[in-house]
């Protein structure tokens, strides 16, 4: 019988449009739009935000990436994401706070590329990706 919290997580994954690279729960890919209530949902859930990695969407799969490597194509928009290379942000804890999640997010500088300060609040193509604590045993259904 599949445990009812992985059936619950699926479920937010999916109503949030965030998505997973690999098939475990790290680096699980987040719009700037979602982010705020899909960490809410994950938190009144009680699922644990643990870190937070960092990804360059692109609008177009044919957009070759400003600062980001390689990555996925996005389950959910018409781009793909390219991954930054750069330390995880990990959340202090309680690690159950929304704010304390938002703080992280929406103070995050990756720093200077090209002459142009890239921020959470200046780039609109850097993007979060949540990394949880769950049971290294769960495969995602993406």
């Amino acid at each position: 019988m599949p445990n009812q919290d992985k059936i619950s997580l699926d479920a937010l994954l999916d109503e949030y449009k965030a998505q997973p690279v690999g098939d475990g729960y790290i680096d699980i890919i987040v719009s700037r739009e979602n982010y705020r209530p899909f960490a809410s949902a994950l938190i009144k859930n009680g699922f644990i935000v643990e870190a937070i990695s960092w990804w360059e969407y692109l609008e177009s799969t044919n957009q070759p990436s400003t600062y980001g490597m390689g990555g996925p194509t996005s389950k959910y928009y018409p781009g793909w994401f390219a991954e930054t290379c750069t330390d995880l942000d990990t959340i202090p804890v309680p690690s159950d706070s929304l704010s304390t999640i938002i703080e992280v997010v929406e103070g995050k500088v990756l720093g200077e590329y090209d002459g142009h300060l890239v921020s959470f609040e200046t780039s609109h193509s850097l993007t979060p990706a949540f990394w949880l604590n769950v049971d290294e045993n769960w495969k995602n259904t993406q």
